[in-house]
């Protein structure tokens, strides 16, 4: 099993450090553990969500030392990775962060829609200015943006406009549809993320119709538990797999020096 979505303390809305997420890793028997704190963000972002610029040497060598550790106790293996928001207007920005640290896996996330963070539980009330059906396409086609931008090896938890259980009202196949052709045809993974599980939506990201669009366009897939906590490494891939078999993967990808290797299931 491979666990490419892993935050910690650092990214200053998760808890435990990251030798504790290392032993959780171990006692779930993961092969492949990918730690993920968010990327700085510009300062016209909100701060809370992100670590600050300063940390970020901090980060990375606390990755190479907790490689360096679990490699010598047996495993698992830990990669260096990083989270990234998808920012339109601070394009520049990001891709000269990312470029700045030798990142086994970039993943590529939606958080924002404008200035509105709408996976905050505190911003919630917010869905009440938004028709459902309006409030997908946009979050759909900002999906595809960030797909198509080249800044991401991975898209991180595709569907996650579903969090806090506002669903359209129309079909969602051809945001789907969407979604799967802008992945392949910028040579993304799609994140299975078990998250959603922990979420009021109770499923995970993403829906296994969006999977199985993804599926047919050929775009491989990853596994992800965004943990926020040790205690959530590895948690609910039972249920992922049985998602991807029954999306019709056979194999998920991980990634080192963002290259692409096949793992079976």
């Amino acid at each position: 099993m491979i666990d490419l979505h892993i935050h910690t303390e650092r990214c200053g809305h998760a808890t435990g450090r990251m030798e504790q997420y290392v032993e959780a890793g171990r006692a779930r028997g993961l092969e492949v553990m990918c730690f993920t704190d968010h990327l700085p963000m510009p300062e016209a972002y909100p701060q809370h969500y992100t670590m600050r610029p300063e940390e970020m040497p901090a980060y990375v060598g606390d990755v190479m030392a907790a490689s360096t550790a679990s490699r010598d106790s047996g495993g698992p293996e830990i990669l260096l990775g990083i989270e990234a928001d998808w920012l339109p207007d601070a394009f520049t920005e990001v891709e000269r962060a990312i470029a700045a640290h030798p990142f086994d896996l970039v993943l590529g996330s939606v958080h924002f829609l404008g200035d509105w963070a709408f996976d905050d539980p505190d911003l919630v009330a917010r869905y009440d200015a938004w028709q459902p059906d309006v409030l997908w396409e946009r979050y759909f086609d900002e999906v595809a943006n960030a797909a198509a931008s080249g800044l991401y090896d991975v898209i991180a938890h595709p569907d996650l406009v579903k969090k806090f259980g506002s669903l359209p009202t129309v079909d969602p196949g051809p945001w789907y549809e969407q979604t799967a052709l802008a992945l392949a045809e910028a040579g993304c993974a799609v994140e299975v993320n078990t998250a959603g599980l922990r979420k009021p939506v109770r499923e995970i990201y993403p829906a296994l119709d969006l999977l199985k669009a993804c599926r047919r366009r050929g775009v491989p897939a990853t596994t992800g538990s965004d943990s926020h906590a040790p205690s959530e490494v590895g948690e609910g891939f039972d249920l992922a797999r049985e998602l991807l078999v029954e999306a019709g993967y056979d194999s998920v990808v991980c990634f080192r020096q963002r290259v692409a290797t096949e793992v079976a299931l």
